[in-house]
């Protein structure tokens, strides 16, 4: 237990402070702001009318000790899908993070730290035709997995309206929404959804009824 708290990716005050740690490392340092190689069009793209819900999804050894064959983060997805509709995309690594816990935080520690955006196994959509993403992962290190800013690097979403939803244990959003700004300035950034992961396992009946509410609310 004393080592899950030094890694910190599932308490609140070390998640956070290891996404400052990972954000710090890719400051730039005449301008003081991220880094980041993002993909950008020259010029505004006139999106399509459609809905997509991506999210990438640990299953295997999560926190506290829990063996999952579907992720907390998968699960959320699948809520909203029921709910909206339109497509859905899976992250998936080309290389798959370890199935056990420890190892999982030790590599994510590692990616963010040293600014790896590791390859995915899946091709990616053509997300011009689609004017609403909602983007979900959980949170490692108080930050978007780096697989998933492989994503967001190579996919321009600026020009169109993005729902974050997460799932952690104990940071909630941590410096994601800060993340994810950085890589979209422009986007329409509607209210996000964030869950205990291991609230979301052992209670996936209530999870799905707060979702509901939550895109009830946001008005799909």
């Amino acid at each position: 237990m004393e080592r899950r708290k030094m890694l910190g990716l599932i308490t609140a005050a070390t998640a956070s402070f290891g996404g400052l740690l990972a954000v710090n490392e890719r400051k730039s340092s005449d301008s003081g702001s991220l880094a980041i190689p993002v993909k950008r069009s020259p010029h505004p793209i006139k999106r399509g009318k459609g809905t997509l819900v991506v999210y990438f999804s640990k299953t295997g050894k999560n926190y506290p000790d829990l063996d999952i064959k579907v992720g907390n983060t998968a699960q959320i997805a699948r809520f909203i899908h029921d709910r909206v509709d339109g497509d859905t995309f899976e992250i998936v690594p080309a290389r798959p993070y370890p199935a056990d816990y420890d190892q999982t935080v030790e590599q994510a520690q590692r990616e963010e730290s040293r600014s790896i955006f590791p390859a995915t196994k899946s091709v990616m959509p053509d997300t011009d035709q689609y004017s609403t993403i909602f983007l979900g992962h959980p949170v490692w290190w108080g930050e978007q997995p780096m697989v998933v800013q492989t994503f967001m690097r190579d996919r321009d979403l600026s020009y169109g309206t993005i729902v974050p939803f997460v799932t952690h244990e104990g940071s909630g959003f941590g410096n994601s929404l800060d993340v994810l700004g950085q890589y979209y300035p422009k986007a329409r950034v509607l209210d996000g959804f964030s869950a205990r992961g291991t609230a979301v396992h052992t209670n996936p009946g209530n999870a799905r009824r707060e979702v509901n509410a939550w895109l009830e609310g946001l008005g799909f």
